[in-house]
């Protein structure tokens, strides 16, 4: 089910450095580590986490930064699920 936009910002109250893209329609978080095999230390966790769940977010790998993102393909949009994962994701950054 989509989420309002007030939804996802209460949501966001709960998160570690999300932020929304009303445009995409999308959550994002920016991380950055120590070095690039930190980097995908932490990509190998969350793809078993998202695994767990069957829901993916679409990840960047920038040497040291991972870019992530979150949105319900399928509705278009930001749903639980979203929000959900990024609080999964939010305990696995280090």
């Amino acid at each position: 089910m989509k989420l309002t936009e007030d939804q996802i910002r209460d949501g966001l109250a709960r998160l570690t450095d999300w932020e929304l893209d009303p445009a995409a329609p999308a959550i994002s978080r920016t991380v950055r580590l120590p070095d690039f095999p930190a980097a995908i230390a932490l990509v190998n966790e969350i793809a078993q986490a998202a695994e767990q769940v069957d829901h993916h977010p679409d990840i960047d790998i920038r040497y040291n930064t991972l870019h992530l993102t979150l949105s319900t393909h399928s509705e278009g949009a930001v749903t639980e699920r979203d929000m959900s994962l990024a609080a999964r994701l939010d305990e696995l950054v280090p």
